[in-house]
């Protein structure tokens, strides 16, 4: 398995029989193969999140679109669309491909922002993708802003407590000053991730290693991905 950084909170893990892409903004999408489907997923109508030319990409034979309910409204014209699926939270949704040679679970979490997270398990490996479910807490909110933010972040995560991860993209975004990496090192702490990517970073990959210089950097060193640039690709061997 390979994964390709496209920007901001764009990625794409291509498995041995499928491809996903997930949050494309911006950036080039690395070539796709043709005999392998494409599911791309959108977690909410940001227009960081949620770019309408992923309609327009063309090369794979079988394309699903898996878009998070709020984005419905932007869609009008293209509700024909086949392979076309909307998911609210707490959602599950089974995909098979290839007389059921191929199958994929989609399961929601709700966000702490717009839209919906994505757990997304196939060929015995589950990833995550955050979008923006992630502890919000900001300089200069109140105090009852910042505790309901963080009790509606740890209980919206429950159901990744405990998980293997084999790879998790997770929001790491400096403009919440000193709380930039509370939710990144959050879900490191309560799962057995893998590989941990950083996103959301608005395009300052400084942040990245300032954070493996504080004590849960260098805890969780060994899992952190380390992005240098957009198009960046990093292979996942399983040991």
């Amino acid at each position: 398995m390979k994964i390709t950084y496209i920007g901001h909170s764009g990625f794409l893990a291509e498995f041995s029989n499928c491809c996903c892409l997930f949050d494309y903004f911006e950036g080039k999408i690395p070539e796709l193969a043709k005999e392998k489907p494409l599911f791309i997923f959108v977690s909410h109508r940001h227009q960081d999140h949620f770019n309408p030319e992923i309609f327009h990409i063309t090369g794979p034979g079988e394309i699903h679109y898996i878009l998070s309910f709020d984005t419905r409204r932007y869609m009008r014209d293209r509700l024909e669309l086949p392979n076309l699926h909307f998911m609210k939270a707490e959602e599950t949704l089974t995909l098979n491909w290839n007389k059921g040679a191929g199958s994929m679970k989609v399961k929601t979490l709700r966000s702490t922002d717009c839209g919906i997270a994505f757990l997304v398990h196939t060929e015995d490996k589950t990833i995550y993708h955050a979008g923006d479910l992630n502890w919000w807490v900001w300089p200069g909110e109140s105090k009852q802003y910042n505790n309901n933010m963080t009790a509606n972040f740890k209980r919206y995560t429950e159901p990744l407590k405990g998980l293997d991860l084999f790879a998790a993209f997770l929001p790491l975004d400096p403009r919440q000053g000193e709380w930039y990496n509370k939710g990144f090192s959050y879900i490191l702490e309560n799962t057995k991730t893998r590989y941990a990517f950083p996103m959301h970073f608005w395009k300052d990959f400084s942040v990245i290693q300032k954070y493996l210089e504080t004590p849960a950097g260098e805890q969780y060193r060994d899992r952190i991905v380390v992005l240098e640039k957009e198009g960046q690709v990093i292979p996942c061997p399983e040991d």
